[in-house]
């Protein structure tokens, strides 16, 4: 109930407040209709019709045939129409009717973006802010000298714990260093597996300890790691909304959690960007692909990219670095104080950490 809630004041405020600065601008070969299909998002869907595809809240807006866009699904045939000049997205029903009763669809709507493609990471915490690194409780050791835990153990956590909830077992990485101020912005977080206050009574809990059962897990724990409460998100939208940021706001990405060393569509990354820069669930950027920097040697007015003239020395000489190309969008869906966890919604390129981000305006 609190879902539903959350989501529709939030998309009334979406529908009601002005429109977005930008005009919406139909692709050169868009279809006149599609029908809705298992496993496309909004976002997708627009992506059919629009140059911008974040900008799918004006498909629906003021338009009477579809009042909840969310509430669209497989099979739905969507046309094209056109209200007070702008295009719009009209719904006929279901193609196919069968006894099978239209709840049982209502469990696949469509969302904003694939949840399944981020959920993992709202139930569970990913970077932990540096000051508590040294505060948090940890897991301190069992009845025996083991230092090492697996699912269906007994360990004992640091504290006092509440028995009604769940708790997430983390193991410190390194720090996120800002690329450019060198700030530490807060510790990775490995998550290793869930533990609750144990229900066997022969372990005691005191003022100091609390036992735990060891409920499942990725790998091994081990004594020291960190004991979190795990996250609780009911009061999370059901449907993340495109939000706005200001051009002004540059940043980078510091890791991909999915990915290695290169990653594109559909990965999660990190950014350097959180809470005290206005950053909320939503917000959009665009990922830029630095333009390569020029060499110009003022003798001969020969030109160079800085590659190839580094090994001369005449670092006087005139540089200019070519404008940056925009390679992707990526969305936040989870906002720490000093970074962010975003979704790569669209990619032309492979793009790797020396990709810079900038706020999306429309």
């Amino acid at each position: 109930m609190k879902l539903k809630l959350i989501a529709s004041f939030l998309i009334s405020i979406v529908l009601s407040v002005a429109s977005f600065a930008d005009v919406l601008t139909l692709k050169e070969n868009h279809p006149e209709t599609y029908t809705v299909v298992k496993g496309d998002t909004l976002w997708d869907i627009s992506a059919h019709f629009l140059n911008s595809p974040w900008l799918w809240p004006r498909l629906w807006q003021a338009n009477s045939q579809i009042e909840n866009p969310h509430l669209i699904y497989p099979g739905d045939l969507l046309t094209l129409i056109w209200i007070n000049g702008e295009p719009k997205i009209t719904r006929k029903q279901l193609k196919k009717l069968s006894p099978t009763p239209r709840l049982a669809e209502k469990v696949e709507a469509v969302p904003t973006i694939p949840l399944t493609a981020i959920s993992a990471f709202l139930s569970k915490d990913h970077i932990i802010n540096s000051d508590l690194t040294k505060t948090s409780p940890r897991l301190l050791g069992g009845t025996t000298e083991t230092k090492r835990f697996f699912a269906g153990d007994v360990f004992y956590a640091q504290g006092q714990y509440d028995k009604n909830k769940l708790y997430g077992i983390y193991r410190l990485e390194d720090d996120y260093i800002d690329p450019e101020t060198e700030e530490v912005l807060g510790a990775k977080l490995n998550f290793i597996g869930y533990s609750q206050v144990s229900k066997d009574n022969n372990y005691a809990s005191t003022d100091e300890v609390t036992p735990h059962d060891f409920l499942n897990s990725t790998q091994e724990a081990r004594q020291g790691d960190i004991i979190l409460e795990i996250p609780e998100y009911e009061t999370l939208p059901a449907f993340f909304l495109p939000q706005p940021v200001s051009a002004s706001i540059e940043g980078s990405i510091l890791d991909a959690i999915t990915s290695v060393s290169v990653f594109g569509k559909g990965d999660v990354v990190v950014i350097n960007k959180g809470s005290r820069e206005n950053i909320q669930i939503g917000s959009m950027f665009s990922v830029l692909q630095p333009g390569p920097e020029i060499f110009i040697d003022n003798d001969d007015n020969s030109v160079l990219y800085r590659d190839d003239a580094s090994r001369f020395d005449k670092m006087d000489d005139a540089d200019v670095v070519l404008p940056a190309k925009r390679v992707g969008e990526i969305m936040v869906f989870k906002v720490y104080e000093k970074t962010s966890i975003a979704l790569i919604m669209r990619s032309t390129n492979m793009m790797t950490t020396a990709n810079k981000i900038q706020g999306l305006e429309f």
